[in-house]
């Protein structure tokens, strides 16, 4: 096995290595995401002798998390409007949670319509069982694109979460104080002028000019909201761990069981996926979810492990969770993967994602078994979503680790099916 697993390591290496090299950072919708899938599905036919299916869909990429440097320039806009009319400046950061709330921490695409759309693809193909029969489908799936630069993270990983809750809790005060300036009266620099050139000050007038200066404080955090990533394609992230490693590691495991077909479960056929647009808000896993999910493709012995990024050796994890979607994936299969870390002493963590979402989360609201896995250090880091995400921070110790613990999990996995159905 350390043959094969070296062997599988590399062919992840140069499988994320020539895709980077002709389509550098691969944004949702953009050409160089197209010509990555399209890499991708020939690597995949390669893999398995078959053509690969390509399905495409319609999203708006910049309507989630890409979203965020909008709600801090309504921040930064409300601040302004605060001393031309607290109801402007009021209405302004209303709407800014109701497009942080609907857009950015649900996906849910209720305001897409106001974004910009373009055209992104899924791809997969399979490896049918060498008996000809079919009883149960494990898909091993990856996303393709890659993520616009997190500017916070890049400049310093240990201040860019606080960074981003400080400019949330601005947007908050904000709304705040605008009430509470619309109660008191209008906080226009006229009105300081009065109350600075007055004889005498009560409670209130002290309590007004304190309200005036206020909202400066919530300046530093609407402006870091404001340049939380970077729209320029050119500065994106390759994407190289996150995540043409789970693609790189799903179409070597076809090909490994193609050519090994005594190594593949009985009877179970292996569906390599990779899924368009994850960064816009899970767009991709959305759209094939929807468009599979009363036409068969999907049942009651299908599995859908779900690998996203693979680079650290100290951080192998089992995915049961999306917070911000409110999202819990399938107890089972989160007890099988972990039993099958543990088993291999990778001291593995069942962790929930605290921000953001991962493709199995429109899985399992269609009622399919799914986790994710990963080897990923679970908090900030300045490879996470930025430019450093590059193929020479790959380490093939770490892959080889990784496509061992897959292929058991696959037999794990198919194992765990034999006993949930057997009579």
């Amino acid at each position: 096995m350390e043959k094969v697993k070296r062997e599988n390591a590399k062919y992840v290496i140069d499988f994320a290595k020539e895709i980077i090299d002709r389509t550098g950072p691969r944004l949702p919708t953009s050409p160089e995401e197209k010509l990555g899938a399209e890499m991708i599905a020939a690597k995949m036919e390669e893999a398995t002798g078959k053509p690969s299916v390509t399905e495409t869909f319609i999203c708006a990429p910049r309507a989630s998390i890409a979203a965020i440097p909008i709600l801090g320039l309504i921040g930064i806009i409300s601040f302004g409007l605060y001393y031309i009319s607290p109801i402007a400046s009021l209405f302004a950061t209303v709407c800014d949670f109701i497009l942080a709330a609907i857009q950015v921490f649900t996906y849910s695409g209720k305001l897409d319509f106001l974004f910009k759309k373009g055209e992104s693809r899924n791809v997969y193909n399979s490896v049918d069982p060498a008996s000809g029969k079919t009883e149960r489908t494990i898909v091993l799936a990856g996303h393709m694109d890659s993520s616009w630069n997190w500017n916070l993270s890049l400049t310093n990983p240990k201040t860019a979460i606080p960074k981003t809750v400080i400019g949330v809790v601005s947007i908050v005060a904000l709304l705040v104080m605008s009430v509470v300036a619309i109660a008191v009266g209008n906080i226009s620099f006229m009105s300081i002028k009065d109350l600075a050139t007055a004889e005498s000050y009560g409670g209130m007038e002290i309590f007004r000019i304190v309200l005036y200066f206020l909202p400066l404080l919530c300046l530093p955090g609407c402006y870091w909201l404001s340049i939380y990533l970077t729209w320029d394609k050119k500065k994106a992230a390759p994407g190289a761990m996150d995540n043409l490693t789970g693609c790189g590691l799903a179409v070597a495991l076809a090909k490994y069981y193609k050519e090994n077909p005594d190594k593949a479960p009985e009877n179970c056929r292996i569906v390599c996926m990779g899924f368009g647009s994850e960064e816009a808000g899970l767009k991709g896993a959305s759209a094939f979810c929807e468009k599979h999910k009363n036409d068969g493709f999907f049942d009651d012995r299908t599995y859908v492990l779900n690998l996203d990024s693979f680079r650290d050796r100290d951080y192998f994890n089992v995915v049961n969770g999306d917070v911000w979607l409110g999202t819990t994936f399938d107890k089972d299969l989160t007890q099988v993967c972990y039993k099958v870390m543990d088993d291999m002493g990778l001291n593995p963590k069942v962790i929930k994602n605290p921000a953001g979402g991962c493709d199995s989360t429109p899985v399992m609201r269609i009622g399919v078994k799914t986790v994710t896995l990963n080897a990923q250090n679970p908090t900030t880091t300045d490879y996470y979503h930025t430019i450093k995400d590059t193929v020479e921070n790959l380490d093939e110790d770490v892959l080889a680790t990784s496509f061992e613990l897959l292929a058991k999990t696959v037999d794990a996995v198919a194992e765990y099916d034999s006993k949930r159905n057997c009579k």
